[in-house]
């Protein structure tokens, strides 16, 4: 994510107004002020700017079915938020580190590293609905309406050098200094009423939209009892921008208990699927991992069977085994023949297998 956001501030050089809006950042409080510094209009051309350039510098993940899924969960958080009439853009970062943000005009970025440490379609949810509440909000925005004596080239230097500290704390301290000498370095601490605000509204709108609201502090907690095993270089990207207090994590869980258990909406069946075919996309040992299917296929043990065997077969895909890629995908097939993911599966090993006039029946 540096050289994301290095990208970014190069570009505010040649762009009157252009930053980046990681509202999952608590980025520093240097007061807030009753003056309209960026309008809502000239918010979404930010965040319109700042996703070219991040297209422009980084790979997405481009897969049609894992975007889909993702922006349905998104579309079905925002119809329930308290702004379901802001325009949202939802997308996936191949990035393993565990984090989520937002950038002005509702353009949202998960890391498949999120995805993959969530252990529920609900623990994702709540994190999307989290950063869904920082828009709907304007934190960032609103943290940096302040005084209207400052001019906006300054304010916007300090924006960027704000986002240079998440990624280097030295490096950003430094351009803090140089924007503002004295006094500036005091106020970077993490905005801890945005924090609050983001986790009380994201939990409505996660039950709201028919997810669990225990899923949040759930998510928080595993995330904090993880991090005790992480040096101070290797704290993942969520613990750093978010910080997860045992004071949050209660009051996340003392307010989900004020909230009916979760209707079952959705087909999580769909999210354990997605989560697999990103681990095949992103793993860097392809055999390691077949062998971790196989071996949790042969002992039961797994959570879910299904979504491993259907890792499987995509692994195999992926090395060129099609026809065990196929055998192994075969009893998903006979099981819920309609599913598009185990389709989608099936075609791309026919295609493998030269089979094109079944691949495009």
């Amino acid at each position: 994510m540096r050289k994301l956001i290095v990208i970014v501030l190069l570009g505010l050089v040649s762009w009157p107004i252009t930053t980046m809006y990681a509202a999952d950042i608590d980025l520093p409080d240097f007061g807030d002020s009753a003056g309209a510094l960026i309008s809502p209009l000239q918010e979404y051309q930010i965040g319109r700017s700042f996703f070219w350039r991040l297209q422009q510098s980084v790979d997405l993940v481009e897969d049609p079915e894992v975007n889909g899924y993702v922006q349905s969960v998104g579309y079905r958080l925002v119809a329930n938020s308290d702004s379901p009439s802001l325009p949202f853009t939802f997308f996936v970062v191949p990035d393993p580190s565990i984090n989520a943000f937002a950038a002005p005009g509702g353009f949202i970025g998960i890391h498949t590293g999120l995805i993959l440490a969530s252990e529920t379609e609900d623990e994702m949810a709540s994190v999307m609905a989290h950063e869904i509440a920082h828009v709907t909000q304007r934190h960032l925005v609103r943290s940096y309406e302040q005084s209207q004596q400052r001019s906006l080239p300054s304010t916007i230097a300090m924006i960027g050098a704000a986002l240079l500290a998440i990624a280097n704390p030295e490096a950003g301290m430094a351009g803090l200094m140089a924007v503002q000498a004295g006094g500036v370095q005091s106020q970077i601490n993490f905005t801890r009423s945005n924090e609050k605000e983001a986790d009380n509204i994201g939990m409505l709108t996660l039950v709201h939209s028919g997810f669990d609201a225990q899923a949040m502090p759930a998510f928080f907690e595993r995330l904090q009892k993880s991090s005790r095993f992480y040096t101070s270089d290797s704290v993942p990207e969520f613990l750093r921008t978010h910080p997860v207090t045992t004071n949050r994590i209660a009051e996340a869980r003392g307010r989900a208990v004020t909230y009916p258990v979760k209707r079952q909406l959705s087909d999580t069946l769909q999210f354990y699927l997605i989560r697999e075919k990103l681990r095949v996309m992103g793993s860097t040992d392809l055999a390691q991992l077949i062998q971790y299917y196989a071996s949790s296929l042969e002992s039961g043990n797994n959570v879910n069977q299904t979504a491993t065997r259907y890792g499987y077969s995509l692994a195999l895909s992926a090395i060129g085994d099609y026809f065990l890629a196929r055998a192994v995908l075969q009893p998903l097939i006979d099981q819920d023949e309609d599913r598009l993911s185990y389709q989608l599966a099936l075609a791309d090993i026919e295609i493998g297998l030269g089979e094109m006039g079944n691949a495009l029946a």
